[in-house]
Order: structure tokens, then sequence, then C-alpha cells
């Protein structure tokens, strides 16, 4: 099953590459260093997972979602003390924290719900609780599918 989802991550990745050079995408964050870091996941693979790929580079990434279908989602993931305005956005830090058990189809679900974006925390433990080694990030999806 391991194999499986690598060999579909690894096939992702490539698409992804291409429609980026084909100018299919804009990439809209940029980390301090004025690149564009660039994350990939399938939506069956769990959260935390996802987490920790946004935050080995750095905790800002422009990050693309696959299901089981074709749809490809886009969302961004920032400082939220470098965001325009998280004042709108949905907190995730108490109750309503997703839990590591969640799928990253069913937390960009729930995002495409959140008109202004979440506010997550940096990670996510296995008991509910939230680390702080990382500033809360701000989540928001970008309108559109391939």
């Amino acid at each position: 099953m391991a194999e499986n989802i690598n060999t579909a991550l690894d096939d992702f990745r490539l698409e992804i590459d291409i429609l980026i050079a084909l100018g299919g995408r804009q990439l809209t964050v940029r980390d301090n260093n004025g690149e564009c870091p660039v994350v990939a996941a399938l939506e069956e693979e769990r959260l935390p997972v996802l987490l920790r790929r946004v935050e080995s580079v750095g905790g800002y990434a422009n990050v693309f979602t696959k299901g089981r279908g074709s749809s490809i989602r886009h969302f961004v993931v920032m400082d939220a003390t470098g965001a325009l305005d998280v004042r709108g956005a949905e907190t995730m830090l108490d109750a309503e924290q997703p839990s590591p058990e969640s799928t990253v189809g069913m937390f960009v679900d729930y995002l495409s719900r959140q008109k202004a974006g979440v506010l997550l925390p940096a990670r996510l433990r296995s008991d509910g609780s939230m680390r702080v080694s990382l500033p809360t990030r701000q989540v928001e999806l970008i309108e559109a599918d391939a």
C-alpha cells in the first residue's frame, strides 16, 4: 500500500511540475528567501503527513492535492504574522482543531467552506494537543481546479 501511495505521489509531483511549467498555476506564496516552495499531497494521506511536509520547507508553501479522480486543488500556507488579513479566518487552535486521523481531503473540504481561510496549529499531536514550535499558519484555498 505504501508503495502505491509513493508511486502515485511521485506521478502527481511530475503532473504539478508540468502544470506549473505550462503556466497552469501561479505560485502565490514566497518564503523569506523569495522562493516559492511547492508541496504535494494525495487526499487519502493523513493531515499530519502534509503538515510535516510544509514544516520541512520552512512553513510557507503552495500546496497541491489530488483525490482519486483527476481534480487538483491548490491552497497556500503562510505564517499568520505575515498574512494580509487573519481577522476573518477560522481559528482551529482549540476544540475545532482537526484530528491527527483526518485526511488531507477532509481538511481541504473543510477549508473550501471557510471564505477567509483558517488558522492552523503548527503541528498536531496524536492526543489532539498542539505543538508550538512554529508560528500559527494561515491556510487559504485558491479557487481553481485543473
